[in-house]
């Protein structure tokens, strides 16, 4: 029996012990918390035993899938099932493979696709400086449980040795699954309920969501903002990947992600979206493109269009004049003043990872949110913190630009430009899975290599993008430089 199978053995029978035990917590929880509890940890269960017989490739499409089925607020009943979430899980399952059939792929001709120097410059002195606020300000144990999420689901993404094929399966897999949840939000918003997950929420809060003045569409996410942005990054991939050479089907895609956008009524999303494709077409009017420029010209109209007729329907119109809309802007200016003075107090260094709210509150009379990612990272890690993570992003979208990765350019900018109108980073921390995969895809995605895998020796981030390689003949192999 080789290693490999070995390997496998050993994943698949750990596997099916874990569903095994994960029953029988099942069992004995669905006495003491009820029934529908158990019924869902059992078929969560089988659920990771299938997911764990998947090609590893497929593996991060997967935890996506995971992370748009399993309902957001379900995931907050306690701390633990927060922080590993199941999606979280997926993607550990995914370096492990990743990892272990390293060497196999070696052996076959795919050697580790190469990680850029700077982003592994980026992310050991963002783990340095994380490291450094703990020690300082004392790992409380909400500090710790953050740092794992993002280390798991942001940082460690980066690194894997073969990304190029699980990217190309996630990107169509986000593309899909944004087309389904756009159908099914588009029932939502004309029956004025969510008549699938309302339930579940139910179960897990009493709180009542709809409190707008507008019927605010969310699918399976919990809340219009996190669907807004999901749509939003299925929008920037889809049209990314028309302008990387892909086909008109991209742009059927992006129309339904932009439905689901409008059905979010997620002003920041709107923003989002254009700046998104604003960002994609730039560098396509300056450098050498498979589209005319006619054609760009025309995408480039029918964004511009499509976001002002967008901002023209009745519910925006209805959500921009509502009152509740007006407090939600000037809680947003407020929060920049606390923020600021809470900053000031911790000396401009940070008072621990994920501790924005914690420490803001002797500031905070009224108790409000800290309706900003970057300002939650500005208190929680400091001006160091929030340096080097810009630069992580703003690293991955100019490596992206040059290697001609249009869709993973658009889905980091438009995370970027959604995240900094809601409170993304800090109070969903299985949400960091959508950062993760930006990331992945700005920093590793490459269009001029086959989905195999790659063989470049330059670094990813000077790539400049290429015409696909040709065939390998059939005769005797020749090195070839590259």
């Amino acid at each position: 029996m080789t290693r490999a199978t070995l390997t496998r053995t050993a994943l698949y029978g750990g596997g099916a012990v874990a569903a095994v035990i994960a029953c029988l917590v099942a069992l004995a929880a669905g006495s003491i918390i009820g029934v529908p509890v158990m019924i869902a940890v059992a078929l969560g269960a089988i659920a990771f035993t299938v997911i764990l017989l998947l090609p590893t490739d497929w593996l991060p499409a997967a935890a996506l899938v995971v992370f748009l089925v399993v309902p957001r607020v379900a995931l907050n009943i306690n701390d633990i099932i927060s922080t590993v979430s199941p999606s979280l899980l997926v993607i550990v399952l995914w370096y492990v493979k990743n990892w272990a059939g390293s060497r196999r792929a070696r052996r076959e001709g795919r050697p580790p696709e190469p990680v850029s120097v700077w982003a592994k410059i980026l992310v050991v002195l963002l783990l340095l400086w994380i490291a450094v606020l703990l020690l300082y300000r004392g790992p409380r144990l909400t500090s710790l449980a953050w740092t794992f999420a993002f280390v798991v689901l942001c940082l460690a993404i980066l690194f894997v040795p073969h990304a190029a094929r699980a990217i190309r399966n996630l990107q169509t897999t986000f593309l899909w699954s944004a087309a389904i949840m756009a159908v099914y939000c588009a029932l939502e918003y004309v029956a004025g309920s969510n008549f699938v997950f309302e339930r579940v929420n139910a179960l897990v809060s009493t709180e009542p969501l709809q409190h707008w003045s507008v019927y605010r569409a969310y699918g399976s996410l919990g809340h219009p903002l996190y669907a807004g942005l999901f749509f939003a990054m299925a929008f920037a991939i889809a049209f990314g990947r028309r302008f990387s050479g892909g086909g008109n089907r991209n742009l059927v895609f992006a129309a339904l992600s932009m439905l689901g956008v409008v059905l979010t009524v997620s002003r920041s999303s709107v923003g989002a979206v254009a700046v998104a494709a604003g960002i994609i077409i730039l560098p396509n009017l300056v450098r050498r493109s498979s589209l005319s420029p006619a054609f760009r010209g025309f995408l480039a109209l029918l964004v511009v269009g499509g976001v002002y007729a967008i901002t023209q329907a009745s519910a925006f119109q209805d959500r921009l004049g509502s009152d509740e809309a007006q407090g939600s802007t000037d809680a947003r200016n407020a929060v920049f003043d606390l923020s600021m003075v809470t900053a000031q107090a911790y000396d401009w260094l940070g008072a621990g990872p994920a501790m924005a709210l914690t420490a803001a509150a002797p500031f905070n009379p009224n108790a409000v949110i800290i309706e900003s990612a970057y300002l939650q990272i500005l208190i929680s890690l400091g001006i160091p913190g929030l340096v080097l993570i810009g630069l992580l992003v703003a690293g991955g979208a100019l490596r992206a630009i040059r290697a001609g990765a249009y869709a993973g350019l658009g889905a980091i900018v438009a995370f970027c430009a959604n995240a900094a109108f809601f409170n993304i980073l800090e109070s969903s921390r299985p949400s960091l899975i959508l950062l993760g995969f930006a990331l992945l895809m700005a920093w590793r995605e490459n269009p001029a290599l086959p989905a195999g895998g790659a063989a470049l020796d330059q670094d990813p981030l000077t790539a400049v993008a290429a015409p696909l390689p040709e065939p390998a003949s059939a005769g005797p192999r020749t090195s070839r430089g590259l």
